[in-house]
């Protein structure tokens, strides 16, 4: 027979939960083990795997036209997407949005321009 809970070790065991995601995401931003770099001239913004990424949920199609105005003239943001990463063994790894510690981030997927004319 499952164990009954009252209200209340109900509402501790969300906010613990609520906690500890604050905490993964703190640590992602300014732990030890930041997820990717702050981008040096856009607060928020970071980069992580060669790609703007900023935590949290974002619009896909409005992210990816403020990350294609920042990038250099070389480069342009091809998507975006809302993917979750959880730190492992110290290293920030994509996964479901379930896993334990699962933080969510809107990435746009960066591209170099092709170069007319060079060798």
């Amino acid at each position: 027979m499952p164990e009954a809970h009252d209200q209340t070790y109900i509402e501790a065991l969300g906010a613990d939960l609520a906690q500890r995601n604050l905490n993964t995401l703190v640590l992602a931003e300014n732990g030890d083990n930041q997820l990717g770099r702050p981008h040096p001239n856009h607060p928020g913004w970071r980069i992580w795997n060669g790609n703007l990424t900023r935590i949290g949920h974002h619009d896909p199609k409005a992210f990816a036209l403020e990350a294609d105005a920042i990038l250099p003239g070389r480069m342009y943001a091809d998507c975006a997407y809302h993917w979750h990463a959880h730190l492992a063994s110290g290293t920030w790894t994509t996964c479901a949005p379930h896993v334990d510690g699962a933080i969510p981030l809107t990435i746009a997927i960066t591209q170099t321009r092709d170069q007319e004319g060079s060798s």
